[in-house]
């Protein structure tokens, strides 16, 4: 995840180009598909001859092809199937048939554990935020003198409190999902 960040932030600061003219320059196509390829990108090679263009530079398909297929093969494991689908990150369909099974598999079970772990950390958050509110409103429920409104704060507390038993039955399903997962990888 922080490498696919650390991309991200190079090519904004480039100003999105693919490559950099001095990049272009270097030619090592083998070296930019085999790092595509352990990434998981499809072939970025009319990315790569769009910017390169300006430098007068045109990619060697045949090295970058060698260079990507290398880096699936090392990206198209199931262990990395788990490490991609644990951290959340999209599969972009790029194993040939004979790994991807294998790929998916694990890539699938490392998504279904990051998807629960997920959902009960926004559901942890949700009782943070609960907590808190019922905290205000009962603050506010001791100060009114005014039975209107009295009445007004404890049904937004007793809604919150029906929204918080909810997510309590809510978490120990997600809970029960997670201890029946099969180990981590």
């Amino acid at each position: 995840m922080e490498k696919t960040l650390l991309v991200l932030a190079v090519l904004a600061l480039s100003g999105c180009a693919a490559m950099s003219e001095a990049e272009c320059r270097t030619g090592d196509w083998y070296g930019v598909g085999e790092r595509d390829g352990r990434g998981g990108s499809g072939s970025r090679l009319g990315d790569y001859a769009d910017a390169c263009r300006k430098a007068g530079v045109l990619p060697d398909p045949a090295e970058y092809s060698r260079g990507r297929e290398r880096g699936l093969r090392t990206y198209c494991t199931p262990e990395n199937g788990y490490r991609v689908g644990i951290s959340g990150e999209s599969y972009q369909s790029v194993c040939t048939p004979e790994t991807q099974a294998g790929f998916l598999r694990e890539y699938e079970r490392g998504r279904a554990r990051y998807e629960l772990r997920r959902d009960l950390d926004a559901l942890r958050e949700d009782f943070s935020r609960w907590d808190r509110e019922n905290s205000r409103l009962n603050d506010l429920i001791g100060k009114t003198n005014n039975e209107e409104e009295r009445r007004r704060y404890m049904q937004q507390r007793d809604a919150n409190e029906r929204n918080r038993r909810d997510g309590r039955i809510r978490q120990l399903i997600l809970e029960t999902r997670w201890n029946l997962l099969p180990n981590e990888y």
